[in-house]
C-alpha cells in the first residue's frame, strides 16, 4: 500500500544536508488544515457569485475559510502567501478569494522592464530582475502562478540560443501567458503558435515549402511539439488521464509521421511581422509573425483523426483549420488538466480528479470548451484539492526551489537598496531559472519517478531538477539570504544585495513570545500541518542561539524551518 509519508519522504531525501523536520503529522494536517469540500451544503458567505461558465445558475453560498484553509489556497495559487494575504483571505470564502484573483488587472511584466544604471540596453539580467519583481509584488497573484505553471508546459527558454540577447522578447512571451491565462485555450495556442519567440525557439520561423532542387523539406520540430507536448501527448487518453488501450492491451499512439509532415507543412510561411526580406528579415520579437504564401506549402496536409486540409487552401485558413483539429482533439483536456493540477495543487491527482477537470475543459457549463479560467477555478475548488479528508494519502507535490525563495521574499519584504532583484546563476543555485529551462522538455517531465518511488505508482516531476550540486546550492542560498541578508544589519552601501526585513517577526517574538512566532510559521509556511517534531526543534534553536541578537535567532529558525522536509512539500 502507497503510504502517505512517501512524498514527505522523497523531499528529506532531496533536501541533502537538511537539518532538522520530522515527518509529517498527517492527523493534524487532516484535522486542521483540510477545507470543506465544495460539494458539501455551504453553511455561510452569501458570495452572490457563481461558478465561471455557470453564470445563469442560481447565485450559491459558500463557507468562510479557516486561517489553515486559507493558507492551502494561496499556496496552491500564489507564487508563495504572505502572512497578511493568508489573514485576509480567511476572511473570505475559498470561491470568494478566487474570483476576486479573477478580477484583478493584469500585471504585465515587459512595462517593468528596468535597464541597468548607465546602459541603453536591457539584458539578459534584466529580464529575471523583472520576472522577481512581478512576482513578488504582484496583485494578481493566482494568475502569476497560472503563467508560471503554464511557461513549464509552453517552454521557451533562452539557455544557450540567441534568444538570450532578445530579453524584451522574452518577457512579452511571458506577457502573453499572462494574457491568455484565464481566457481560452485555443486563443492561447494560436498566439504560441504565431510568437516570433516560439517560432525562433522551435525553428518554424522561416519555414519553407518543400524544394527538391534546393534539398529543402518542412521543419518537423514545432510541428511534433505542438503535438507531443502544447496539446495531446503521445497516447490516448481517457477522460480521467488513463491510456486507451487496443485489443491486446498495448496504448495507441495519437500520430504517426503522416500527421508530422502534415503539421510541418501547415506551419510553412510564417516569419517575422512586417519584414521586407524573407531570407533576411526584420527581426521583430513583439508582433506576431505573418505569413508570406509564397513559401508556404499549398500540399495537402493530413491531420489528426483522418482530418485532411486540401491543396491550396491559403496558408491563414490551413493554420486554423490546424490548430482547431488540434484543440477539438479528446486528449486535450486530461493532457493538459492533469499537468495544471501537477503544477498547482498535486503531483498524484487521482483519476476522478482529472475526470472532473477534464469535463470542465471540454464544456464550462455553457457549452465553452477550452474555458482555462473555468479550468483553473475546477482544480482549486475541487474536493480533493480543497478537502484533505476526500484526497488520496499522498496527496501534495514537491514545491519547486523558485516558489520556495518567492514565498520567504514576499513574507519578508525583500528588496534591495538599488531596487534591482539581481539573482546570479539560478541554475546552479536552485536548478531552475524563468523561460530558462535546458530543452523544450522542461526542468523535469509530469511523469518522472526518483528511485525512492519505484515500485510505487507516485512520481514526482520536482525530483527531477534535485542533484547534489542544486540541494547544496540551494540549501546555501537560503543561509546567505536569511543570515547574512538581514537588513538592520547592513549599511546604506549594501548596494545590489537583496536584503530581508525581520523585524516584524521580531515584534511577535517581543509581544508574544517566540511560540507565537513559530506558530505563525506554521500557518504562513505549513499551512498548520506542522510536525511535534519540526515545532520543537525550532523552539530550541532560540536557546542554541541565545548569544545572538534576536534578529540573527529568527533568521536561524527560519533556515531550519525553509531546509525542513516539511517546508518543501505543499500539501
Amino acid at each position: 500500500m502507497i503510504q502517505g509519508k512517501a512524498m514527505i519522504l522523497l523531499a528529506s531525501m532531496l533536501m541533502l544536508g537538511a537539518c532538522g523536520g520530522g515527518s509529517s503529522n498527517a492527523g493534524n494536517a487532516q484535522g486542521s488544515g483540510g477545507d470543506q469540500s465544495p460539494s458539501q451544503p455551504p453553511t455561510s458567505i452569501p458570495d452572490g457569485q457563481t461558478p465561471p461558465g455557470n453564470e445563469q445558475e442560481k447565485p450559491l453560498t459558500y463557507p468562510q475559510m479557516s486561517v489553515a484553509q486559507a493558507s492551502r489556497l494561496l499556496h496552491q495559487g500564489t507564487m508563495g502567501p504572505t502572512g497578511a494575504e493568508i489573514s485576509a483571505a480567511s476572511k473570505l470564502s475559498a470561491h470568494a478569494w478566487i474570483h476576486d484573483q479573477f478580477s484583478q488587472p493584469i500585471t504585465y511584466h515587459l512595462p517593468l522592464l528596468k535597464l541597468s544604471p548607465g546602459k541603453d540596453q536591457a539584458s539578459y539580467s534584466n529580464r529575471i530582475d523583472t520576472w522577481w519583481r512581478a512576482s513578488l509584488s504582484s496583485p494578481d497573484q493566482l494568475r502569476q502562478r497560472v503563467a508560471f505553471a503554464l511557461s513549464q508546459i509552453f517552454v521557451v527558454s533562452d539557455t544557450g540560443n540567441n534568444l538570450r540577447s532578445r530579453p524584451e522578447g522574452m518577457l512579452n512571451y511571458y506577457d502573453l501567458l499572462l494574457k491568455h491565462s484565464f481566457g481560452n485555450y485555443r486563443d492561447l495556442l494560436q498566439a504560441v503558435t504565431l510568437s516570433p519567440v516560439m517560432g525562433t525557439y522551435l525553428s518554424h520561423l522561416g519555414n519553407e515549402k518543400a524544394n527538391v532542387e534546393l534539398n529543402i523539406r518542412p521543419d518537423e520540430n514545432y510541428a511534433r511539439e505542438v503535438m507531443q507536448l502544447f496539446t495531446i501527448g503521445l497516447e490516448e487518453l481517457n477522460l480521467d488521464g488513463t491510456p486507451k488501450r487496443d485489443s491486446n492491451g498495448n496504448t495507441i499512439a495519437t500520430y504517426d509521421q503522416t500527421q508530422i509532415e502534415g503539421f510541418a507543412r501547415i506551419f510553412t510561411g510564417w516569419t517575422f511581422a512586417e519584414s521586407t526580406k524573407w531570407k533576411y528579415p526584420n527581426k521583430d520579437y513583439l508582433n506576431p509573425m505573418q505569413v508570406w504564401p509564397e513559401y508556404h506549402s499549398e500540399l495537402e496536409k493530413t491531420l489528426l483523426n483522418g482530418t485532411v486540409v486540401a491543396a491550396n487552401e491559403g496558408p491563414e485558413n490551413a493554420l486554423k483549420l490546424a490548430l482547431d483539429n488540434l484543440f477539438q482533439n479528446d486528449n486535450v483536456g486530461p493532457f493538459i488538466g492533469k499537468q495544471l493540477i501537477q503544477r498547482l495543487t498535486t503531483s498524484n491527482p487521482s483519476a476522478d480528479y482529472i475526470a472532473r477537470v477534464s469535463q470542465v475543459f471540454n464544456d464550462n457549463g455553457s457549452g465553452v470548451r477550452g474555458d482555462l479560467k473555468a479550468v483553473v477555478y475546477a482544480i482549486l475548488m475541487d474536493q480533493e484539492a480543497r478537502d484533505l479528508s476526500q484526497a488520496p494519502e499522498h496527496f501534495g507535490k514537491l514545491k519547486e526551489p523558485l516558489l520556495q525563495t518567492a514565498q520567504l521574499w514576499r513574507e519578508l519584504n525583500a528588496y534591495s537598496q538599488s531596487g534591482y532583484f539581481y539573482t546570479w546563476d539560478l541554475a546552479s543555485t536552485h536548478g531552475q531559472v524563468p523561460l530558462g529551462s535546458p530543452s523544450v522538455f522542461n526542468f523535469y517531465r509530469p511523469d518522472y519517478q526518483p528511485l525512492s518511488l519505484a515500485g510505487t505508482e507516485l512520481v514526482a516531476p520536482e525530483a527531477q531538477i534535485a542533484n547534489s550540486a542544486t540541494s547544496i546550492g540551494l540549501l546555501n542560498y537560503h543561509y546567505s539570504s536569511l543570515v547574512w541578508r538581514i537588513a538592520s544589519t547592513k549599511d546604506q552601501t549594501a548596494g545590489n544585495q537583496i536584503l530581508v526585513d525581520l523585524s516584524p517577526h521580531a515584534q511577535i517574538v517581543e509581544q508574544e513570545g517566540k511560540a507565537a512566532l513559530v506558530e505563525y510559521y506554521n500557518q504562513v509556511f505549513l499551512s498548520k500541518q506542522m510536525s511535534d517534531e519540526l515545532r520543537q526543534e525550532l523552539l530550541s534553536v532560540f536557546d542554541w542561539a541565545a548569544k545572538y541578537d534576536l534578529e540573527y535567532q529568527i533568521a536561524y529558525c527560519l533556515f531550519l524551518l525553509v531546509v525542513s522536509p516539511e517546508y518543501v512539500h505543499q500539501r
